[in-house]
């Protein structure tokens, strides 16, 4: 496992560094030897605030933040956060009868992260490679780990773009024409 940190307007002592590690690499035993976290650190004047998210190898993204007034114990959170993330996940995976190999992934897809200037109207791009097609189910599965309220993805059965999303009394579905 690769844990990457940024930091942003707070310097990076190396008990920050080694708090982050050791609470990490316990999700060590869950993941691939070759997967990717990353992590952000931002302080302001109210609050410390960690971001992190990984990047399985087969292209499931798992993420989690958390604001403390202390580091620590916000570090602490988003590993309970994590940690909860992985559980759900694996036992949906044994559930539809996936090889999960104790959520082990391969395959991770590349994922760019770009910031546009802060006067634009769009305030973040996302990039994510559809090449790999999904079911609607491992879809609403990816967004519920990501927590987000719509995911875009290449549907399994008709190769089309479709877009899953959250609605009061369940999901819903767009497709293509």
């Amino acid at each position: 496992m690769k844990i990457n940190i940024v930091s942003k307007r707070v310097e990076l002592t190396n008990s920050i560094r080694e708090k982050i590690e050791n609470t990490f690499y316990n999700l060590e035993r869950y993941l691939s030897d070759d997967t990717d976290v990353h992590v952000k650190l931002d302080v302001t004047k109210r609050s410390q605030k960690i971001e992190v998210t990984i990047f399985t190898k087969n292209g499931t993204i798992i993420r989690a933040e958390d604001s403390k007034d202390d580091l620590y114990n916000a570090i602490d959170v988003v590993y309970n956060k994590l940690y909860k993330q992985i559980r759900r996940l694996k036992t949906q995976l044994i559930n539809k009868n996936k090889s999960n190999e104790s959520i082990r992934f391969n395959n991770i897809d590349k994922y760019d992260d770009i910031n546009i200037e802060s006067d634009s109207i769009i305030k973040r791009v996302k990039k994510f490679n559809l090449d790999k097609p999904l079911t609607t189910e491992d879809a609403i599965m990816q967004m519920d780990l990501l927590g987000h309220n719509f995911f875009v993805f290449r549907n399994l059965d008709s190769e089309d773009l479709n877009i899953v999303y959250k609605r009061h009394d369940g999901y819903g579905l767009i497709e293509q024409i």
